[in-house]
């Protein structure tokens, strides 16, 4: 089996641009292609997802070592035998020996015998075990992998062996470096420009307090590059210095490239940021601008000031809409694709024509629909044949030849085809998945029947309330705007106080929707109360009393419920729905495997999994067996 094979085997990835790898731990200050994973965002470059399975290293010749990728929920534990960082998702190990590591120590070139070292007169040789010495040149005192003379009997780390008293540096070119192996006091201890700490061996400039570290002097950075999309003159790296980026308006990196003419400075990170995208939270392409207009700008995302001589994303459909670089193009908002050149055509698609004036086609039936403000005196126990719940005042179509195909107005709305929410996916509209025997949604993990989303690649099951909800989420209990976000520790929900990894979260506050409770009905019919309908309560103190009129249980007024505000009676959300919901109610069928039926008897039947009585309002039969809730159903 191959990485990429184990990668998707854990993780839903798509492909995308990125920078900083969750599989090496290596952050690049430019975007590139690899793999993201839909639900936890970690992302994998190209190259450590084709990493080989098996590879022989000198520093451990004696057996090979193996690729070994974490799952999602796996803690990472333990370093780098070589580099002493820590390990990543993705590492080697030797299935034999207690010796691991990480992809980029995995791809260094390993010099078996230093024939001509630059810091002694005698060829070194590597000895590839763990063992105590003391490095001639830094003094510094260490376990692992010298190279040895075997003449003089000294040691050397490897770098300390290849290195040479003084250096000319690109990205410094003005004076030279010189070799130092003790951290000077005046300085902060850190590379100027790849910001890593100082270590044993690095070199530095006392004039201009200028220092790197090994790496960064092996591997410098452009020290000039042209990018014509980013800025029409050449442009020069000109380390530690203070700046405010002209494209992001961030000033978190002191390593500008700048321009001196047009007093332009920029990360390199930003030089090539992808110019028209397509972000989740908005239905129009977006493009990236220089500069916007004068005013005062909030970005679209995080709501917070956006300076306007600075670069951002705009769209010339919305003209009050901006938004940060660094907002519009983090997980879960953009999906990693450039659109520049492409059409700007949506992937939203009606699912409907429309013949006449409240008249139209649906494409899920034969004849036409007719529109009509309520239904025809004909009871609540009309249901949709979308979403399976029943119509009550709402706006719907029915049929005009049949009698039992009826659409709430919103569910005709919903589009054939769209992106969701959830999984970033492109998901379209279907009648039946499977058969009518039910399905479980991918995103709230309901049982339930009616019409589905389903993903191009069919991984990807939604009900379609699920399947109904976009970016920004708005619900009447709470006065901001609600983003999907995903938590492998999980987030506890305001309305029904249980934990869940996939929600809708405020960025603005602290409040928090998971996925079931963001689409319950806002009115329901029970059966202890026929003459009025219940409304769905928001954590108030509306009702007189504080129990269950079902179950005579408390009832926390700081958690949703359900009350009538003519009776003054209230229900827990479950005693009033029960768990199948989403599930039409039938006669015992001897044809089907799996119905549901409303637990309205005198004698209530005794659950399979859980063996006690049946106390919510709808009972699962599913291959003859009864099942009272959802945990019940999903033990099975």
């Amino acid at each position: 089996m191959s990485t990429y094979d184990k990668l998707i085997g854990y993780y839903l990835l798509y492909q995308t641009r990125g920078l900083k790898c969750d599989g090496c731990n290596l952050g690049r200050d430019y975007y590139s292609i690899g793999h993201r994973c839909f639900r936890s965002g970690l992302f994998f470059h190209n190259e450590c997802a084709e990493s080989s399975v098996e590879i022989h290293n000198l520093y451990h010749p004696q057996h090979s070592l193996h690729i070994k990728v974490l799952k999602q929920n796996e803690d990472v534990h333990g370093e780098c035998k070589l580099c002493r960082g820590n390990l990543a998702k993705i590492y080697y190990q030797c299935s034999t020996c207690d010796f691991s590591i990480d992809l980029i120590c995995a791809r260094k070139k390993v010099v078996a015998t230093i024939e001509v070292p630059k810091t002694h007169d005698h060829p070194l040789s590597l000895i590839p075990k763990m063992i105590t010495f003391t490095c001639h040149l830094c003094g510094l005192l260490d376990d692992r992998f010298p190279y040895a003379c075997n003449l003089c009997d000294i040691t050397f780390h490897k770098d300390c062996a290849e290195s040479t008293p003084e250096i000319n540096y690109s990205c410094h070119p003005q004076h030279l470096l010189k070799r130092l192996t003790h951290v000077p006091s005046y300085t902060d201890g850190k590379c100027c420009l790849c910001g890593s700490k100082l270590h044993n061996l690095f070199y530095h400039c006392s004039i201009c307090n200028f220092s790197v570290d090994v790496n960064c002097e092996k591997n410098p950075p452009s020290f000039t590059l042209f990018h014509p999309k980013a800025h029409e003159h050449k442009l020069t790296l000109m380390p530690q210095r203070s700046f405010v980026c002209s494209a992001c308006g961030m000033d978190d990196d002191p390593n500008p490239y700048v321009c001196p003419q047009c007093n332009f400075m920029i990360h390199r990170s930003c030089i090539d940021i992808p110019r028209v995208i397509k972000i989740y939270r908005h239905d129009h392409h977006i493009c990236y601008n220089n500069f916007l207009d004068a005013g005062d700008w909030k970005c679209g995302i995080c709501h917070k000031k956006i300076n306007w001589t600075c670069g951002a994303y705009s769209c010339s459909e919305c003209p009050d809409l901006a938004m940060h670089l660094r907002c519009a193009t983090r997980f879960g908002i953009w999906d990693g694709i450039e659109l520049e050149g492409i059409s700007k055509n949506t992937l939203k698609v009606k699912s409907y024509e429309e013949i006449e004036e409240g008249v139209i086609r649906h494409f899920s039936h034969e004849h036409t629909l007719k529109f009509k403000e309520e239904i025809d005196g004909k009871g609540e126990w009309i249901r949709c044949t979308a979403c399976t719940y029943p119509i009550f005042s709402s706006p719907l179509y029915s049929c005009m030849e049949c009698d039992d195909f009826i659409l709430h107005k919103k569910c005709v709305d919903l589009p054939k085809k769209k992106i969701d929410s959830f999984y970033k996916m492109s998901i379209s509209l279907i009648t039946n998945y499977q058969g009518s025997t039910g399905n479980i949604c991918s995103a709230c993990q309901n049982i339930y029947q009616g019409f589905s989303y389903l993903s191009d690649d069919k991984n990807i099951l939604l009900d379609v309330r699920c399947g109904s909800i976009s970016e920004p989420f708005f619900h009447e209990s709470h006065p901001h705007s609600l983003y999907f976000s995903y938590s492998t520790g999980g987030r506890f929900c305001n309305a029904c106080g249980e934990k869940a990894t996939m929600v809708l979260s405020c960025e603005e506050c602290e409040f928090v929707l998971d996925i079931k409770c963001s689409t319950l009905p806002k009115i329901v019919k029970h059966e202890n109360d026929k003459d009025h309908l219940l409304s769905l309560c928001y954590g108030e103190n509306k009702c007189e009393q504080c129990w269950c009129e079902m179950c005579e249980e408390t009832i926390n007024p700081k958690k949703w419920f359900y009350s009538c505000d003519h009776c003054g009676i209230a229900f827990h959300i479950r005693c009033t729905l029960g768990d199948f919901i989403w599930f039409k109610p039938e006669k015992k069928s001897e044809s089907s495997n799996s119905y549901v039926i409303l637990n309205n008897r005198a004698s209530r039947p005794f659950c399979y999994s859980c063996n006690s009585r049946c106390k919510y309002p709808s009972i699962l039969f599913f291959y003859g067996e009864t099942l009272c809730s959802l945990q019940c159903f999903q033990q099975k």
